[in-house]
């Protein structure tokens, strides 16, 4: 109040000054109809300056009889005021609940008058975007744009969550793509890359941008080798061309190559492409390369082909393990399973009739009956066959 005063006051000195200086004081005419009314303009300046003051008086008065603190103009303001964060509360609450539509009718009434408008059109973009009306959400999106034009990045990073949200990944991923060209990724930006790409399964960029992932937490050391070689392992069980399974083993970093499931994965494939020396030299490395050999020997108990020099390598492993009396029963199955893809029955039945006394189980009793049967024992095999679906 005090500076609008001294505007005012000022405003007025210089209109009353300005016809002195041009000695000319000017004069006000105001025609009634029936009346001329002639004022000089200084006359005229300061019946406006007391007219203002009156009515300003005139509602501090009426404030201050119906109790109003700060005066009658001050509760209006303040009324508004009040009114648009009800009705921001009422919009938040409607979100929570999950009537969207609510929230963005609610979020656009009270836009108008709030002192934080912002909120609004932003509750008002997500609100309407999950109730289906994209094209409001868009139009808001554009308003929130000029609203908050020094935070461009935050209304794009909100985008890509909604779009995540709601399944749109090609969407999202082009979003933050795009910020991710415009400076150094935040940590926000880096994260929503890595899911973008995690839902997109684009595991060959995750493979790139691996640094990154590290360095920002997303990724430690044993969960990135495990997502990585889980994906490749997938796809490579699928890959039906030996050109891509080449490119793959030739591209992929070492410390993924060695992971046992991925060489077990790439052996597989290139056993299944008749490349049986190449498959036999995966295995082989990988048997040199780590003290967890029972997982690389329960992978092979799962082969359905055989490779001739593997199955030698492991009978000279089991003889020695033998007569160091180690425990052998992951590499009894390896060998076990590659006698019966090799047809070689009799010796399947010989070692699995250790494993169901050593380690029984279902998946032992199982493939001991099918080679009973093979050989034409199918009283023994149903024995078996029924001692493996006890034991499930």
């Amino acid at each position: 109040m005090v500076k609008l005063v001294i505007m005012l006051l000022v405003l007025a000195g210089l209109m009353i000054a300005a016809p002195m200086l041009a000695n000319n004081q000017g004069f006000v005419y105001i025609d009634t109809g029936s009346h001329v009314i002639q004022l000089s303009l200084v006359s005229m300046v300061i019946i406006l300056i007391l007219a203002y003051l009156a009515v300003y008086l005139l509602t501090a008065v009426i404030g201050r009889i119906f109790k109003v603190r700060k005066g009658l103009l001050s509760w209006y303001g303040n009324s508004r005021s009040d009114k648009s964060k009800k009705i921001l509360e009422n919009a938040i609450s409607k979100y929570i609940e999950g009537d969207y539509a609510g929230a963005a009718a609610l979020a656009e009434k009270g836009k108008k008058w709030s002192d934080v408008q912002y909120v609004n059109i932003i509750l008002g973009v997500v609100a309407n975007y999950k109730s289906g009306n994209i094209e409001a959400s868009n139009k808001l999106f554009n308003e929130a744009q000029k609203v908050l034009s020094g935070h461009a990045e935050a209304i794009s990073i909100l985008r890509v969550k909604m779009y995540l949200e709601a399944g749109e990944n090609e969407k999202a991923l082009n979003i933050i793509t795009s910020l991710r060209r415009t400076g150094k990724p935040s940590k926000m930006i880096s994260s929503l890359y890595y899911k973008c790409l995690e839902r997109m399964g684009k595991f060959n960029e995750i493979v790139e941008n691996r640094k990154e992932f590290l360095s920002n937490g997303l990724l430690s050391d044993d969960s990135y080798r495990r997502y990585v070689s889980e994906k490749i392992v997938e796809q490579i069980k699928g890959a039906n061309d030996r050109y891509v399974v080449d490119q793959m083993f030739n591209d992929l970093p070492d410390d993924i190559c060695d992971n046992i499931d991925v060489s077990n994965a790439f052996a597989l494939a290139y056993n299944r492409f008749g490349e049986e020396v190449k498959a036999e030299k995966i295995i082989m490395r990988s048997l040199k390369s780590t003290v967890d050999s029972s997982r690389i020997y329960n992978n092979l108990s799962q082969w359905n082909t055989a490779n001739h020099k593997l199955t030698e390598y492991f009978e000279k492993k089991l003889k020695k393990n033998e007569s160091e009396h180690l425990n052998n029963t992951d590499l009894m199955s390896a060998l076990a399973n590659m006698y019966m893809n090799m047809n070689e029955y009799e010796k399947a039945v010989d070692l699995y009739e250790k494993l169901v006394t050593s380690a029984p189980c279902s998946d032992y009793f199982s493939r001991l009956a099918q080679c009973y049967q093979r050989l034409g024992g199918y009283q023994k095999a149903a024995m078996y066959y029924k001692q493996a679906q006890n034991d499930d």
